[in-house]
């Protein structure tokens, strides 16, 4: 079959179902349990007494900081039924204090209504380059914050890779067009919506909300090949979450190639390779209201 470039004219949408991708948000926070524990006790104080985890999907910082912080009142916010029906199921079966709370970071008013007293942490992770307007999302963000509260947000960084340039099926550049494809799809979420993209970097924007100390923390994962045990089990998981998520976006050429490479009992199944390896950036910024 020929292959397809660009965006397909079709009735796709590129908005993100949340109630089916439900099982593999709970899967992933479990798998992430420890680094957001880590990333928690970093950025919580222990005379915090209102935290929360903005845009939350299934919550995995509000998780962590009730954790950190069992005398807090903890929050998990989110748009998605779905994401909070998941936080609810979290709760019951962990005994952690965390409140679900719907609210979408482009509603100030709904927002404002969460809380009852000004916060002392706000975590927003991977959330507010969804937002229609994301200044304006962090503007709404930063009114919520009480005195010396600070505003942490998980954006920016680096999409993971895992393989060689080329793998021996398929064009070579395989890996490098799929990441090319998860831009495009944001893309086109974001026209779907009438979004308008931040022109300026996030550190700025921050400052533009009127916070101050911001500051920008990388985290590098840098595991040399060859993947095994949970390494290898999550470099497949994402590769197939996002070959999925992302396939409007592939040719169907690259579409048939990933199909192979992911089949587990075909010959090309990247789990029996020794050449994976897992290169990523995650960045987050923190800053301070005056």
């Amino acid at each position: 079959m020929a292959a397809h470039h660009g965006h397909r004219h079709d009735d796709h949408s590129a908005a993100f179902d949340f109630a089916e991708a439900a099982p593999r948000f709970k899967a992933r926070a479990e798998a992430e349990a420890a680094k957001y524990r880590r990333l928690a006790e970093q950025l919580a104080n222990p005379a915090d007494t209102i935290v929360a985890d903005i845009g939350c999907g299934a919550a995995s910082m509000a998780f962590a900081l009730a954790e950190v912080l069992p005398e807090a009142q903890v929050v998990a916010v989110d748009a998605e039924p779905a994401m909070l029906d998941l936080v609810r199921e979290r709760a019951a079966e962990t005994g952690a204090g965390v409140r679900a709370a719907q609210a979408s970071v482009d509603d100030p008013d709904a927002l404002a209504e969460v809380f009852g007293t000004p916060a002392d942490l706000l975590w927003a992770g991977r959330v507010l380059h969804h937002a229609a307007d994301p200044q304006a999302a962090l503007d709404h963000l930063a009114a919520l914050l009480a005195p010396g509260g600070r505003l942490a947000i998980g954006e920016g960084g680096t999409a993971p890779q895992y393989l060689p340039w080329h793998v021996g099926v398929g064009r070579p550049g395989l890996e490098l067009r799929l990441i090319e494809a998860g831009s495009r799809r944001l893309e086109g979420e974001g026209a779907e919506h009438g979004s308008t993209p931040l022109p300026y970097g996030w550190n700025l924007a921050l400052e533009r909300a009127g916070l101050t100390e911001v500051h920008e923390v990388n985290e590098l994962d840098a595991t040399p090949a060859p993947l095994a045990g949970t390494a290898l089990t999550h470099a497949l998981e994402s590769l197939q979450t996002r070959t999925e998520w992302f396939a409007h976006y592939l040719s169907d050429d690259d579409n048939a190639a990933w199909a192979r490479l992911l089949d587990e009992d075909g010959p090309d199944w990247l789990g029996r390779r020794r050449d994976l390896h897992h290169l990523s950036i995650e960045t987050y910024f923190v800053a301070v209201k005056p």
